[in-house]
Order: C-alpha cells, then structure tokens, then sequence
C-alpha cells in the first residue's frame, strides 16, 4: 500500500505536523511519501492519502483546498483522511463556515482531526499582526506531538486493515 501525507502550510508549522504524520506511519512499515499540497501533480499512484491545511478564518490554504478539488473523483475512490492545524482556542464570531468540514463531504474522508497550532507573532505580516491583536490569541507552540502520533497510528491500524482485505 502506498500511501501520500500531504498538506498546505504558510509558515511550516503544519508542514510539521505532517512530518510526524509521515515519521510515525513509515515507522509503522508503511510506503509514505511526502510533499507540499502545491508540488502534487496527481493522486493516482496512492492507495491512500492523508492531506492537511493550515487553517485562517475557517478556510484552508489555496494548495491544499485546490489539491482536494481538483482531484475529488479520485479522491473519492481511495481511502482519505485530513487534518487542519490551527488556533482551535480562538472562537471566532459568527463563524459558522467550515471548509475543512465541506472538503471531508466532497471526497468522503474517512476522518478528519483538527489539531491545535502554532502562533509565532514575529513571523507575521503586518496585516496578519492587526488580526491577531484584535482576536488576541494565546501565543506559542500549541501542537501535541504525542497526540498527532497517536492519531497517525490509528491511521496505519485503518490503513493496514483496509490492506487486508
């Protein structure tokens, strides 16, 4: 079984997580590769696909959204789970959109988890800085590396029981 972890990050943080994902799924003897959302050509030499976004304002990054979306006949013939990684503390008004919610549907994911991130305020821009200090979030290293390990390992016990049959 071949399997591709991909995702959509802005500052490497979610990049990151899919890293570990990647890690803990090849350790488990599972064929893993790996790659950015934008550098995915096609999805046709996978047999399962864990793809993942950075989440802002409810949306996930254009790479990642438009990787689901261009492939999603595909997608919807293999086995697909997805993360978002992002400020899962940070509430915010009137938000009712959630796109990871509506990709998940559209190709039939398996599951999808949403991870808490990390908020490095130095390394914004200025319009990034105005939103933040409006919504006044925790800064920091959020991310629970135990737990996002423990998840890719219920993934692999999915994979291989789906490769079993």
């Amino acid at each position: 079984m071949k399997v591709l972890v991909t995702n959509g990050s802005k500052y490497g943080s979610t990049r990151e997580v899919a890293r570990v994902i990647a890690e803990e799924l090849t350790s488990l003897g599972i064929d893993v590769d790996s790659a950015d959302a934008c550098e995915v050509a096609g999805v046709h030499f996978y047999d399962a696909i864990i793809i993942g976004s950075a989440v802002y304002g409810g949306l996930w990054r254009r790479d990642a959204a438009g990787l689901v979306r261009e492939h999603a006949e595909e997608l919807r013939h293999r086995d697909v789970w997805m993360f978002s990684v992002g400020m899962a503390t940070v509430k915010q008004p009137h938000q009712e959109f959630n796109e990871a919610r509506d990709l998940a549907q559209l190709v039939g994911a398996r599951e999808h988890r949403t991870f808490d991130g990390a908020l490095d305020y130095e390394r914004l821009n200025a319009g990034e800085k105005a939103i933040i200090r409006a919504l006044n979030p925790p800064k920091g290293d959020f991310r629970d590396f135990a737990e996002i390990r423990d998840w890719a390992h219920g993934v692999a016990i999915e994979l291989r029981a789906v490769a079993a049959l």
